[in-house]
């Protein structure tokens, strides 16, 4: 078997196979027994016609055909290991010369495992993480979390209260007379508060909570944007086209939340699938590089999540959607794994102060 690899884009390469024809040659029995077994011929019960006369019904190329694409699949692991190609997804197959007695030759398209080469990510990740982020929570802040809190009280208690034909009020349409007063009565209906001064408190906390939180996903992606911008990282189409198609998934979700079928959505705002698949697909391109960095400085660092703590997050997806079909443990395993080595990863980049 002769073989030669050129490196194509996209971490892709072409391999072109040369096999000699007395491999073939190993396949032509079992191929011709299969193909005489649907041979039908006036006087002769199925299966049971000669082969002489049989193989006059028969087109020798599709014969020549059939070997040649189980001869492919025969060689397809040999080929890879001969020329050490770390292919990931399924190939794409090419033949280029078929003949009876002839070597067969054919190319093999296939995705690689792409070369991550990172920058300094430690030094990126510290430069980030040494930018101070001040975090303030101002009165009106406070205010506006509060009106907003008994603006929905009083939403839900005009609607309990409607008398036939009457309709509620809009949100907008609610102003301060219609809100109940605050009290520290008022406040241990809305949740455990012992009265208005510790629930101001624990609004403040959870505002400066979900700022400090937004504060940490803005560094990450700073951290993620310098990292791929000093990193040479090629992905493959094939990986470019999971991330897209996942956020088409998740896009396609949430029309589906609003009550409104995705394809009705589409002809509202005059766009196809493949519109957004285009519009998408350099962001797809930027997920697929951000999670193979993720993964080598991941196996650069040797972390991982501990098995506790995938074991504990699996049961828990398990159980909420124990009732749904189709729900494959070890793909939640996986998927787990690799969330949770992320956020590790993260931490340690955060860690780089």
């Amino acid at each position: 078997m002769k073989t030669d690899v050129k490196k194509l884009e996209n971490a892709e390469v072409e391999i072109s196979v040369t096999l000699p024809s007395k491999v073939l040659e190993n396949y032509r029995a079992e191929v011709e027994t299969e193909a005489l077994k649907n041979v039908k011929i006036d006087g002769f019960r199925e299966g049971k016609v000669p082969h002489d006369i049989a193989m006059k019904h028969i087109q020798p190329m599709r014969v020549l055909e059939e070997m040649a694409q189980r001869a492919i699949s025969g060689a397809y692991v040999e080929v890879l290991e001969k020329t050490n190609v770390k292919a990931i997804g399924h190939p794409q197959i090419m033949i280029t010369k078929i003949a009876e007695g002839s070597d067969l030759e054919f190319k093999l398209t296939t995705a690689v495992l792409p070369e991550v080469k990172l920058g300094d990510y430690k030094k990126i990740a510290k430069i980030e993480m040494k930018k101070e982020d001040v975090v303030e929570v101002i009165d009106k802040e406070i205010d506006d979390a509060i009106n907003n809190i008994r603006k929905m009280r009083a939403q839900q208690t005009m609607t309990e209260n409607l008398a036939e034909g009457e309709v509620a009020k809009s949100w907008n349409d609610i102003d301060e007379s219609d809100l109940p007063e605050l009290t520290d009565d008022f406040v241990k209906t809305v949740g455990k508060f012992e009265n208005v001064a510790d629930f101001k408190t624990k609004i403040t906390e959870n505002i400066k909570a979900e700022k400090e939180a937004k504060n940490i996903e803005k560094k990450r992606i700073a951290i993620i944007d310098g990292i791929l911008a000093d990193s040479e990282i090629e992905v493959p189409k094939m990986m470019i086209d999971y991330e897209v198609d996942k956020m088409m998934h998740e896009f396609e979700g949430n029309i589906a939340m609003t009550g409104m079928q995705f394809d009705d959505y589409l002809k509202s705002i005059n766009k196809t699938r493949d519109d957004y698949k285009t519009e998408w697909a350099e962001q797809g391109k930027k997920r697929a590089q951000t999670q193979l960095m993720l993964n080598e400085i991941a196996t650069k660092e040797k972390i991982e999540a501990s098995d506790k703590d995938i074991n504990d997050e699996v049961s828990k997806i398990m159980e909420q959607y124990k009732d749904q079909k189709n729900i494959d443990e070890n793909n939640v395993r996986s998927y787990v794994a690799s969330v949770l080595t992320h956020q590790k990863v993260f931490e340690f980049l955060e860690g780089e102060k």
